[in-house]
């Protein structure tokens, strides 16, 4: 680095002569008052006294160019740093008042499944349409001691086209009523297309990829499944995907930018769940592992 005096009328004026050192950084000492500082002592200081300014004024630029430069070369980066997250692991299907209540302590959120009721206007906890249960998502989030502690992930399972613009406002005052408003909840249909409402506030929404075994089927099928799962997110915008436990393989192969959900219920022996939630770990893409309990 070299500047080099120059005298003029009023006083002293600094130039940079140093092709490599940058214009800008000079422009922002100048810029926040330091080199007039510097030039006022000038006047009034002795041969050493100036000599001890230059050197102040050298190591204001050498620590303004080490941070512009550090800035700089985070903002240039065209190699994006992938997000650290913790996993998160919930329990898989929590459908009854009693299984909620028993476990409520024991894990940050909860999965369950829901169908949307035209009739009664309002979502029933329940897995299959054929299921009597009468049980609504919001008697169960009443039994909670305390609901706004967990996430909540809500295989929709009877979600679309019909039904989306009727559940959406009541998931939505559901939530405001419990206080949710600040919580993950994940909302997961095999119907892309209705997920796109829901995407839009503050919802958590993910694919359910087809349920198939990898291990068991041929490259042609496989190019098959990654073809269509392709078609459904990039066609309507959708950034999660979620499968089963075996199904992750896959996933990290064709969509290895995608976030995932995945859920193991192969086991519910305390050692194993740890093993394959230390593997899961590995994925920085996964957010959310269900696994099961004997309940």
């Amino acid at each position: 680095m070299l500047i080099k005096r120059k005298e003029e009328k009023f006083g002293i004026r600094f130039s940079v002569t140093d092709s490599h050192f940058p214009s800008e950084l000079f422009n922002f000492v100048e810029d926040t008052g330091y080199l007039d500082i510097f030039k006022a002592g000038m006047k009034t200081q002795t041969c050493t006294g100036i000599i001890r300014s230059l050197q102040r004024l050298i190591t204001i630029l050498a620590g303004a160019w080490l941070i512009l430069h550090t800035v700089s070369c985070k903002k240039d980066s065209t190699s994006p740093v992938p997000v650290k997250r913790t996993l998160q692991v919930w329990l898989h299907r929590v459908n009854t008042i009693s299984k909620a209540q028993h476990f409520q302590n024991s894990y940050t959120g909860f999965e369950l499944d829901v169908h949307y009721d035209t009739v009664v206007k309002t979502f029933i906890v329940k897995h299959d349409d054929t299921d009597t249960s009468t049980l609504t998502f919001s008697a169960w989030l009443s039994a909670i001691t305390d609901p706004g502690r967990l996430g909540y992930w809500l295989d929709f399972k009877n979600l679309d086209a019909d039904n989306k613009n009727l559940a959406l406002p009541e998931l939505l005052r559901i939530r405001q009523n419990f206080g949710l408003d600040k919580k993950v909840i994940v909302v997961e249909s095999s119907s892309p297309s209705s997920l796109i409402k829901f995407d839009t506030l503050n919802f958590c929404t993910s694919y359910y990829i087809p349920t198939f075994d990898p291990s068991g089927i041929t490259q042609e099928e496989e190019l098959s499944y990654m073809n269509f799962i392709d078609e459904n997110t990039s066609q309507y915008g959708i950034g999660t995907i979620s499968g089963y436990y075996n199904q992750h393989g896959f996933m990290q192969k064709w969509f290895p930018q995608m976030n995932k959900l995945l859920w193991y219920l192969d086991s519910t022996d305390p050692a194993i769940k740890d093993s394959i939630i230390r593997e899961t770990r590995k994925d920085i893409t996964v957010e959310v592992l269900l696994v099961a309990e004997d309940y």
